[in-house]
């Protein structure tokens, strides 16, 4: 045998030698354990379920519920039912303990809210960060920061600072009178959770101002500022299930 066979030769000899498909190896049975760990997986997830729908509401939670089941006729406004509107869409709220229907889940998509009306109070709504531009913001994105804009924001936007306890003051209205007068009132009030902006998808010439599940609505000829201070009497941070207030 030749030097370079017998160098090849010892090569081949130190490798590992490769397994072959019918080998006698052990093997993992894997279709036991996956189907084992679907099922813990399942188990699980009903466990988790049944304790997140049996505990006991928070104080906060429980009254943000009430709120938003109390027509309360003798305040400002017009009562949205919401869990009445939303009751078959996206499963449980967490407000009263998961005895309601989820009337503010946070969503990646386009929201029509014409079956409560416009401007809408609360709702399915988007959660990201915005920047303060409302025309160089992200999609899908809210709470705007609080204050005073003149370009709309997207209405799945600003619901996100009705959930953090604010009120929306929106607008349709070619009157500056009207519109330097709600100016004034959100810069004469800069300390409160306000966002003031136009809102050209509701009826022409109306103004509107919102909190969670209550809508006030007026004819911009028939404006006045006792208009925005009944409502805000009546409802400002009467729903803050987080804590913003």
């Amino acid at each position: 045998m030749s030097r370079e066979k017998r160098r090849r030769g010892s090569t081949r000899s130190r490798r590992t030698p490769a397994a072959s498909p019918g080998g006698s190896g052990p093997s993992i049975p894997t279709i036991p354990i996956v189907i084992a760990v679907g099922v813990i997986a399942v188990v699980a997830l009903i466990g988790f379920l049944i304790w997140q729908n049996g505990k006991e509401a928070s104080p906060a939670n429980a009254s943000a519920a009430a709120h938003e089941r109390d027509p309360a006729p003798d305040k400002a406004g017009e009562h949205v039912n919401l869990p009445e509107i939303y009751q078959d869409e996206r499963g449980l709220a967490s407000y009263s303990g998961g005895d309601v229907p989820n009337t503010a889940p946070h969503v990646n998509e386009v929201v029509d809210y014409s079956d409560q009306g416009l401007p809408p109070a609360g709702g399915p709504h988007w959660s990201g960060g915005c920047g303060d531009d409302p025309v160089e913001a992200p999609q899908f994105c809210g709470p705007a920061p609080w204050g005073i804009y003149r370009e709309p924001w997207v209405a799945s936007t600003l619901i996100h600072n009705m959930e953090h306890g604010g009120t929306v003051i929106w607008y349709n209205t070619t009157d500056q009178e009207v519109i330097d007068d709600l100016e004034d009132f959100v810069s004469g009030n800069s300390d409160k959770l306000l966002v003031l902006a136009p809102y050209p998808e509701m009826e022409e010439e109306q103004v509107a101002i919102t909190v969670w599940a209550r809508r006030g609505l007026i004819p911009a000829g028939e404006y006045s500022r006792e208009f925005i201070d009944d409502f805000m009497d009546d409802w400002y941070c009467e729903f803050d299930p987080e804590g913003f207030c």
